[in-house]
């Protein structure tokens, strides 16, 4: 786990440096996805075609358009706003899953998730700050991410009843990867040799965070290494501070803090009842 937010962390700054290079965070989505494929396909021919039926094809439609949203949203925001501020707004996400699953999974929310979803909105706000700080294109992004992610993370848990892990990981990239190419020709650019080198980095960085944390999750419970992920902000925040003269102020670590706090405690009083979160980072 610990690997995992140092790599993700890593990936902000390289997506925030290859901004600097001139190549739009919206080409390195998909870049980014288009080698994601490449280093999943022995998967792809595992499956095969026959594998890859499905009755929930609208669905799998969902979770890509959500996935898709979110790397866009989120590679955005990166190079708008300091990486601090960009991984504190990634903790909204769980909070709003926990909304969001009442409404459509029918999930029954007692007091312990209505509280940590009332801590976790205060946590929000204290990072947002609403009428003291000016909103931007980058806070916006951040914010349609979180959502985004949430819903991801829905559409996978009505999913998981019925498909393979792996076919729900294909059928999100292969729906990413034209919904990211869209985007993408807006901004099109033909990356330069040293790019290249950066996306190829980006996209082995992808793929060792998200085996790593896979490996996580299935060694341990979510409530024992969900405290690890603050370290996200805290490698975010050193890596904004010595390559990108960023300082975070007091409230974004204070808002942050609460906001995972929030996510730990409804992470622990699910684990107590046996219930199995997955998780939908691409």
């Amino acid at each position: 786990m610990l690997l995992s937010c140092i790599i993700f962390s890593t990936m902000g700054g390289l997506i925030r440096y290859l901004s600097i290079l001139d190549l739009h965070p919206f080409m390195t989505a998909f870049i980014r996805t288009f080698i994601a494929i490449i280093v999943l396909s022995p998967t792809f021919y595992k499956v095969g075609l026959p594998g890859l039926k499905t009755t929930k094809l609208k669905l799998h439609l969902i979770r890509g358009l959500a996935s898709g949203t979110a790397v866009i949203c989120s590679f955005y925001a990166v190079t708008a706003i300091p990486l601090a501020n960009a991984t504190s707004y990634s903790f909204i996400a769980p909070i709003i899953t926990t909304v969001l699953a009442v409404i459509f999974l029918n999930e029954k929310i007692h007091l312990p998730r209505i509280t940590s979803v009332i801590i976790g909105f205060i946590g929000m706000l204290i990072v947002l700050r609403p009428g003291m700080t000016p909103f931007s294109s980058g806070v916006g992004a951040s914010l349609i991410a979180a959502l985004a992610i949430a819903i991801a993370i829905i559409c996978i848990r009505a999913l998981s009843h019925t498909e393979k892990p792996n076919v729900i990981a294909i059928y999100s990239l292969l729906i990413t990867l034209p919904f990211s190419f869209i985007f993408a020709l807006f901004k099109w650019s033909w990356p330069t040799s040293e790019q290249w080198q950066i996306l190829i980095l980006i996209g082995f960085c992808a793929a060792v965070a998200q085996y790593s944390l896979s490996r996580a999750f299935s060694y341990s419970e979510t409530s024992a290494i969900m405290p690890i992920d603050f370290t996200r902000l805290l490698f975010a925040a050193t890596i904004g501070y010595f390559y990108f003269d960023e300082t975070p102020d007091f409230y974004t670590f204070l808002g942050a803090t609460i906001i995972l706090c929030s996510a730990i405690y409804a992470a622990h009083r699910e684990s107590k009842q046996n219930i199995t979160k997955p998780l939908a980072n691409d």
